[in-house]
């Protein structure tokens, strides 16, 4: 993970992480998944950019709301946004992924007043019951895994997130719940309104550098545990890991 990159603006608001990295790890899927798996993605990350895109948290509330009404019109047939028009036949035929999406905004929506979390425990498991739903989902269109394999590729995807959300910091910095956790913040005498007011990366460092640390050795650790075939079969979130520990 670069370092310096850690306080700039992210290369692209639709994507799990810049463009190349979603491009290349999404080769290893079939044509058919392949496209299922961007279209998804970049509905699923025009909504939980949201929070963060948005200084005031009630234009947050406002456009993820809006969101909940597309995905009424979806359900009717209908689409209006340009990322949703493409979601509409996928969704014609899966009927299950508008409650993935319902269950995700609902989860953003709940955490524009989500007090601080403590841990990488608490945050991680905050992730997965905002995105686990939809993280399943793009696993079961690589090859058959089993409940624990799913569970462990889910939770790599949860840490995927974290590190995804310190490498845009400028933006997430603005998002409820920061993404940070709140043992790390007091370790470094910092608060929350101290990391979203920050001008510079410097005053930051005494957080992002253990947090970088502790990333990486997430995302290796996690990947080295999966069974070698798993990891052939699951290259997208793999990948996606290999490119983050970077």
């Amino acid at each position: 993970m670069d370092l310096s990159s850690a306080a700039q603006p992210p290369a692209s608001a639709g994507a799990i992480a810049p463009p190349d990295d979603f491009y290349y790890a999404s080769l290893y899927l079939a044509p058919a998944a392949r496209h299922q798996l961007r279209v998804l993605e970049a509905v699923r990350r025009a909504i939980t950019d949201i929070p963060g895109n948005c200084s005031d948290r009630g234009v947050a509330h406002l456009k993820l709301t809006w969101w909940q009404t597309e995905l009424q019109q979806l359900a009717s047939g209908n689409a209006r946004h340009p990322l949703a028009q493409p979601l509409l036949p996928l969704v014609q035929a899966q009927p299950a992924l508008l409650d993935l999406f319902e269950a995700l905004l609902d989860a953003t929506i709940n955490g524009l007043n989500q007090a601080p979390l403590a841990d990488h425990a608490a945050l991680l498991a905050w992730l997965h019951g905002q995105q686990g739903g939809l993280l399943a989902h793009y696993i079961d269109c690589g090859a058959v895994v089993s409940a624990a394999q799913r569970q462990a590729l889910v939770e790599l995807g949860a840490v995927l997130e974290l590190a995804y959300a310190l490498r845009g910091l400028r933006q997430h910095r603005r998002a409820t719940p920061l993404l940070l956790p709140d043992t790390t913040l007091r370790a470094a005498r910092l608060s929350g309104d101290a990391v979203r007011g920050a001008y510079s990366s410097a005053s930051l460092q005494v957080v992002l550098q253990p947090e970088i640390e502790w990333l990486r050795a997430e995302l290796l650790t996690r990947s080295a545990a999966l069974p070698r075939k798993l990891r052939r079969g699951q290259g997208l979130l793999v990948t996606l890991a290999a490119c983050a520990a970077e």
